[in-house]
């Protein structure tokens, strides 16, 4: 069977290919906030994440008290955590948005293949 490659049949097929890699790429978007979220990996960056004190944070030790220090790194690290979820959440979501605008699209097309080869 020889298919004829006129200007419809390669359009549905690209827009079938198209919307097929969006599909996987929601997926693999999908998949990888689910295993984030199953394993945390929390960025140490920021001025609570150097092993020694710098000067700044050791003035501030000396003016207000070490306790102030503890408080700001637990804040800060509730503020990481917090952007880290909602992090994970907007890729989620993302992942979702891409399957679920591509699959119609992908189906529809993909469905229509087999018509234009029977009118040939």
């Amino acid at each position: 069977m020889q298919v004829k490659w006129d200007l419809e049949r390669v359009y549905f097929y690209l827009v079938s290919f198209i919307a097929l890699i969006l599909i996987i790429i929601g997926a693999v978007t999908l998949a990888q906030a689910g295993i984030a979220f199953i394993a945390p990996v929390y960025d140490d960056y920021g001025p609570f994440a150097q092993p020694a004190p710098y000067m700044e944070q050791a003035d501030w030790e000396k003016e207000f008290g070490p306790e102030l220090i503890e408080e700001e790194k637990a804040r800060y690290e509730a503020i990481n955590r917090e952007n880290y979820y909602r992090s994970l959440l907007r890729d989620a979501v993302r992942g979702l948005v891409f399957i679920a605008v591509a699959l119609p699209v992908y189906l529809y097309h993909w469905r229509k293949i087999p018509g234009l080869e029977e009118n040939g």
